[in-house]
C-alpha cells in the first residue's frame, strides 16, 4: 500500500475504517450526501455486510440514526461532509448522550493545511460536540503504511466500544482527506486481519448496595416500585419487576415509556397519574419508593416523590444519577435485571407489606380507569375528540408486538394519563433523555427501518412541523409507519402550565406560547409521498391506525381536536377521581 497516493489511498482507507466498524457489530450507516465525504461514502455503500440509508437533511440524519440504535440498542454510523453539516447533529447527539443511547457520528474535514487560514467550508470540527460525548477521535489524513491503515481499522472497532461501554452514547471521529476525493476504481482491496473483539462487561450491583437496599425494603410497610423510562432493550426486567413486587406486597407502577406498561403483565398499575395528592388521598401515600431507571414523566408523581415529608426513595439504574431533586436515600448502579435479581435473593421470605396496600392501589386504579372511560364515552355522544381518546384509540388500533413512538410534551403525558396496561401489547419509544420534541419524525421513521413490525407514532402537530423534513425519511420504513398527529392548534402542554392559569391574558398565551401555525397537514404529508388522512373522531382514528398498520406503508393519521380545552378536560378528571375515591373511603 505504501506508495499509493490521491483518491485510491482516500478510499482504501475509508475501507479500513468502515472495516473496522462492521466488524465491531455496526450493521447501519446513514448518510448525507457531500463532496468532502466522498471516500466515505463509497466505502460504506460498497460493504457487503452495511446498510445505508442515504438522508439529506443532516439535522434529520441524526434523528433518523437514533432512531434506529433506540430501536436495536446498536450504534449506527452517520457519515457527512465538512462544514456545518456536523453541527446539525447536534441535537441528536445531545438526545443520545443524555438517554444513553449508542451512536458514532463521522465528519469529513478539510486537511490541517487549510485550517486557519480562510479557506472554505472549513471550520474547528475537534469540539463540535463538546461535553456531550463519550469519546472523540481525531483520525488525521489518510496514509498508506500498513501500521497505520491497521491503526485506523482498530480505532473504528474502539470507537464501537467506547459508545456502548463503560455508558452507552454518542462518539465523535473527525475525518479529513486532500483531494482528489474520487478514486480511479471501486475495486476491493484485499481484505484486512479483524480488529480485536470486544466484549462489554455486565453491571453487577456491589453486595453492600444489595444489602443496603434489601433492608431499606425490609422496613417498608407501605412501598411501591416505580418504573420511568427505559430503553427497549430493558424489557426482560419485568418478570424480576413482578416477582420482586409480589414478594414485598409493592404496587408495581409502570408510567408509559417504561417497558412495562403495555408488557402485558396483569401485575402492573399505570394509571397512577391522577391518584397523586389531593387524588389519591393519605391512603395512597407511601412509606417507600424503588424507583427503577430514569426520573418518573409525570409532574404530579414528581412532586409526590420529592415533596415535602415525601418517602424513602431508593433508585437503581444502569447509568448516571436519576435523582433531580437530590432526594434519593441511595442510588443503586448496576443492570436493573442483576440488581433485582440480587435483591430477590437478598430479601429471602420476609412478612410483605401491609395486606391491604397492594389491593388499595388496585381500587383506586379501577377508578381512574372508570373515569378516563366514561370521559371518552362522553365525547363519542358529544361528537368530540380529545387528546386522551385519539391516544385511546391509537393504541387500541396498534398491533400486538408493534413499537409505540410516544413524542414528547403532551403526547406523552396524554397516554400516561389515559392508557391502562391492558390496552396494548408493544414496545415503546421515547425520546425523554434531553426530552425536546425535536426530530420525532425521524426517530420514528429510523426506527421503522430497521424492523418489519408496525411503528405507530403519536405526536403533536408542532413536533410534526418541527421534524417536517422527517417525512421524507418515512420512504425507508420496512413496514407500516403510522403517525398520529395531535392536530390541537400548537402547543397545548403550555395550558396545563401555571401560565395557562389565567395569570396571562389569552391572546399573550397563544401568540407566545401554543402559537399555532395554521399549517395543511395534508398538503404536507402530500408533498413527500405519504398517505394522509384525516378524522374527527375516536372510531374513526382507531379504523385509520388499524387499516394502515394492515396495508403498510408510511401514513399520517391527522386527528382533529375539538371540544374542551386540555386543562379543563384535566381538571375535571381529578375531580370526578377525587370525588369518587372520598365517597369509597366514606
Amino acid at each position: 500500500m505504501v506508495g499509493m497516493t490521491g483518491g485510491d489511498l482516500n478510499l482504501l482507507w475509508a475501507r479500513r475504517l468502515v472495516a473496522g466498524l462492521a466488524e465491531a457489530g455496526v450493521e447501519r450507516v446513514v448518510i448525507s450526501p457531500g463532496s468532502r465525504s466522498t471516500p466515505l461514502a463509497l466505502a460504506a455503500a460498497t460493504h457487503p455486510r452495511l446498510g445505508c440509508s442515504l438522508i439529506v437533511d443532516e439535522r434529520s440524519a441524526a434523528f433518523f440514526a437514533l432512531g434506529q440504535a433506540r430501536a436495536t440498542g446498536r450504534p449506527s454510523v452517520l457519515v457527512c461532509t465538512s462544514g456545518t453539516a456536523g453541527a446539525h447533529y447536534l441535537p441528536a447527539v445531545m438526545e443520545a448522550a443524555a438517554a444513553n443511547v449508542p451512536l458514532i457520528a463521522i465528519t469529513a474535514d478539510r486537511p490541517p493545511e487549510l485550517h486557519g487560514r480562510g479557506a472554505l467550508q472549513t471550520v474547528e470540527q475537534a469540539r463540535l460536540f463538546g461535553p456531550h460525548l463519550r469519546a472523540f477521535f481525531e483520525l488525521g489524513p489518510p496514509a498508506g503504511d500498513e501500521r497505520a491503515l491497521r491503526g485506523v481499522q482498530a480505532t473504528a472497532a474502539l470507537a464501537v466500544a467506547r459508545s456502548l461501554d463503560p455508558q452507552p452514547g454518542p462518539v465523535h471521529l473527525n475525518a479529513p482527506f486532500r483531494p482528489p476525493l474520487e478514486p480511479s476504481t471501486l475495486v476491493e482491496t484485499a481484505p484486512a486481519e479483524p480488529p480485536p473483539v470486544f466484549f462489554p462487561p455486565r453491571r453487577a450491583p456491589s453486595a453492600a448496595a444489595v444489602a443496603a437496599l434489601a433492608a431499606a425494603c425490609r422496613k417498608s410497610r407501605r412501598g411501591v416500585i416505580v418504573a420511568g423510562p427505559a430503553p427497549l432493550w430493558a424489557a426482560g426486567t419485568l418478570p424480576l419487576a413482578v416477582a420482586l413486587s409480589r414478594r414485598l406486597g409493592f404496587p408495581l407502577l409502570a408510567e408509559a415509556a417504561s417497558q412495562m406498561r403495555f408488557a402485558g403483565a396483569a401485575e402492573v398499575l399505570g394509571l397512577f397519574e391522577m391518584l397523586a395528592p389531593p387524588g389519591g388521598g393519605a391512603d395512597l401515600c407511601p412509606d417507600f419508593v424503588l424507583q427503577l431507571g430514569a426520573y418518573p414523566t409525570s409532574t404530579a408523581w414528581g412532586r409526590w416523590l420529592d415533596g415535602d415529608g415525601a418517602a424513602e426513595r431508593w433508585v437503581v439504574t444502569p447509568h448516571g444519577w436519576a435523582d433531580p431533586a437530590d432526594r434519593a436515600a441511595g442510588v443503586v448502579a448496576g443492570e436493573e435485571e442483576l440488581v433485582l435479581a440480587a435483591l430477590f435473593d437478598a430479601l429471602g421470605r420476609g412478612e410483605p407489606a401491609e395486606p391491604e396496600w397492594a389491593s388499595r392501589w388496585a381500587r383506586a386504579e379501577a377508578v381512574v380507569r372508570e373515569v378516563v372511560t366514561e370521559a371518552e364515552a362522553r365525547d363519542r355522544v358529544a361528537g368530540w375528540l380529545s387528546e386522551a381518546s385519539t391516544v385511546r384509540a391509537a393504541l387500541r388500533a396498534a398491533p400486538e408486538g408493534a413499537l409505540l413512538a410516544v413524542g414528547n410534551s403532551l403526547a406523552i403525558r396524554e397516554v400516561d394519563l389515559a392508557c391502562p396496561p391492558e390496552m396494548a401489547r408493544v414496545g415503546v419509544l421515547a425520546q425523554r433523555g434531553v426530552s425536546g420534541i425535536d426530530g420525532a419524525v425521524s426517530a420514528a421513521a429510523g426506527a421503522a427501518s430497521v424492523t418489519a413490525r408496525p411503528v405507530v407514532a403519536i405526536l403533536g402537530d408542532l413536533a410534526l412541523l418541527h421534524d417536517v423534513g422527517g417525512l421524507a425519511a418515512c420512504r425507508h420504513a420496512r413496514g407500516a409507519l403510522v403517525l398520529v398527529v395531535l392536530a390541537n392548534r400548537g402547543g397545548r402542554v403550555f395550558e396545563l402550565l401555571p401560565l395557562g392559569d389565567g395569570r396571562l391574558d389569552e391572546e399573550t398565551v397563544s401568540s407566545l406560547f401554543i402559537a399555532d401555525q395554521g399549517a395543511e397537514v395534508a398538503h404536507l404529508a402530500a408533498g413527500f409521498g405519504v398517505r394522509h388522512v384525516r378524522v374527527t373522531g375516536a372510531s374513526d382514528v382507531e379504523a385509520a391506525v388499524a387499516s394502515a398498520c394492515r396495508d403498510g406503508g408510511s401514513w399520517v393519521v391527522e386527528a382533529v381536536i375539538s371540544g374542551p380545552g386540555v386543562r379543563e378536560r384535566r381538571a375535571a378528571l381529578r375531580e370526578a377521581v377525587l370525588a369518587r375515591m372520598t365517597a369509597g373511603a366514606a
